[in-house]
């Protein structure tokens, strides 16, 4: 089945300048997201409503990724690279994230396998704390499971976590994981009404640290 995303396939590259988030394939600044995230619960109904993401087409995607995270002179890795140049992290610790990345994929890939939920949901990831992978890996898990995923990171987040999740995106043809992937960077305090379109309508609401994740059920309309 095609699905029918927001975006040409070259928008799927990176992000730059105002465009700072990243939705189901395409990178807007916050006035389109603004247009957009009212209809946010709809869009992921009517994903899920389709047909179920196979995850056999994540678990070859996340191969494609991790052999270009795995090779230090790929454009993706040096845009990820250079997101967490930007916020002064050492070159030691950008080496233990690749690394860390490239351990988690295959077991993540594996486990997520074999634990896929029984129904496709909406699930909104809150990403608490500064790793860098911790929000793009939870979201991958809920990949794994066919879910529809709305990752929320901090306003002054690296970018890191849409790079990564764009990245693994433009690895399936298909265009599957695009459209069941959102990346909002914003702060929770300033912008309350995003806080509540993205967790409102959600089946689960998680929040992701560097060593929890602590998922509960959103609360009944």
């Amino acid at each position: 089945m095609k699905h029918v995303l927001d975006h040409q396939r070259s928008s799927l590259s990176h992000g730059c300048g105002a465009n700072r988030h990243f939705w189901r394939g395409a990178w807007l600044d916050e006035d389109e997201v603004d247009r957009r995230i009212g209809a946010l619960g709809r869009t992921a109904r009517t994903v899920l409503d389709g047909a179920r993401l196979n995850p056999l087409v994540v678990v070859a995607a996340c191969g494609r990724l991790r052999a270009l995270l795995n090779a230090p002179r790929t454009d993706l890795r040096g845009r990820l690279t250079d997101r967490l140049r930007a916020r002064n992290i050492s070159g030691a610790k950008i080496d233990r994230v690749f690394t860390d990345l490239l351990t988690a994929l295959p077991r993540l890939t594996h486990t997520g396998f074999h634990g896929r939920a029984a129904e496709a949901r909406l699930h909104t990831h809150i990403v608490a704390g500064s790793e860098p992978a911790v929000g793009a890996l939870s979201a991958l898990e809920g990949l794994l499971s066919g879910h529809f995923n709305v990752v929320k990171t901090s306003r002054d987040d690296s970018l890191f976590t849409a790079e990564l999740l764009a990245g693994l995106a433009g690895q399936d043809v298909t265009g599957q994981i695009a459209a069941r992937v959102v990346v909002l960077r914003f702060s929770a305090v300033e912008r309350r009404d995003w806080m509540s379109q993205i967790c409102d309508p959600a089946d689960t609401v998680a929040v992701c640290g560097p060593r929890f994740t602590h998922a509960h059920p959103a609360a009944p309309n």
